[in-house]
Formats: C-alpha cells, structure tokens, sequence
C-alpha cells in the first residue's frame, strides 16, 4: 500500500510522493526558460512590447561594442542570452585591451522595426540600425518571463 507508514518514520509513501513532486515544481517554475503558458487576459496586463524593441537592439549593439554593460539589460533578457551576450563582450574587452582601442559609443539610427507573433505571448522582431558604412539586423524573441518581457533569444546579423 502507499500510504503504509514505514518503520521508524513518521511520514508517509504518499507524503514524499507529494514533497517530491513539489520540490520539482519549485524547480521548474524557478527557470527562467520553463515558464507556464501565459492566458490572453495575463497577456493583455503586460505592457506593450513595441517600444521595447528598438531599444533593446541599439542597447545590445552598444553592449557589443562595449560601451555600455551588460547588466544595463539584466532584467530584459533571458538567462540564457544574459550568459552568451557577456561571454561576447568578455571577448570583445580583451581583444580591444590588447589592440589598446578604446570602447566608443557606436552612431546609429533605427531605420525600421517589424515584428509579428507567430503564437500567443511570442513576439518575433527584426530592427534595421543604420549607420554611415552598413546596416545592421538584430533579431529579437520575446516572451513574457515572469510576467515581464524579456528577449529569449537575440542575433546580430
């Protein structure tokens, strides 16, 4: 039987079943990345993402190029990205320490900003930052995280 009590202890099969299954409970609603799907009524109590996008591309364009720090965008990214756009910079830091360049602010201009969302609380996103010499593509993910957006995946083309 499951709820037997065994020898010498006081707590039950059924009782560490339950305690089991909440400690992994626990766990997966602590991750970032494991977030229970959102409703429509919780999504429509998140603020607009729109105005979010352009400035989390020119933020993280100036994260790479290393004149602003990654924790600026701390609570705007997921832990997964977080770790890859530190890891770059970490990199980027050394290779201008050893080439003595200093970190200067990059000059852009949002040219354009599309998103669309492809599922319910997914935003996908492509803003153009245009310079005198090139345009760039960043490519935001958003999903709400903690009842907050935060960009889940994020590339610089």
């Amino acid at each position: 039987m499951l709820s037997q009590v065994k020898s010498g202890s006081a707590e039950t099969s059924v009782d560490r079943v339950a305690v089991a299954a909440a400690k992994r409970r626990a766990r997966f609603w602590f991750d970032d990345e494991h977030e229970p799907p959102i409703t429509a009524e919780e999504l429509a109590t998140l603020p607009d993402p729109l105005p979010l996008l352009p400035a989390l591309a020119t933020s993280v364009i100036e994260v790479i190029a290393g004149a602003r720090p990654v924790d600026h965008l701390s609570s705007l990214l997921s832990d997964q990205v977080y770790e890859k756009l530190r890891a770059r910079t970490v990199l980027r830091a050394r290779a201008d320490a050893t080439k003595g360049r200093p970190a200067l602010m990059p000059k852009f201009a949002v040219t354009r900003v599309h998103s669309e969302s492809p599922a319910l609380g997914i935003i996908e996103s492509v803003v153009l930052l245009s310079t005198s010499e090139r345009t760039r593509a960043v490519t935001i993910r958003l999903e709400p995280i903690h009842r907050k957006w935060r960009a889940t995946n994020i590339s610089v083309l």
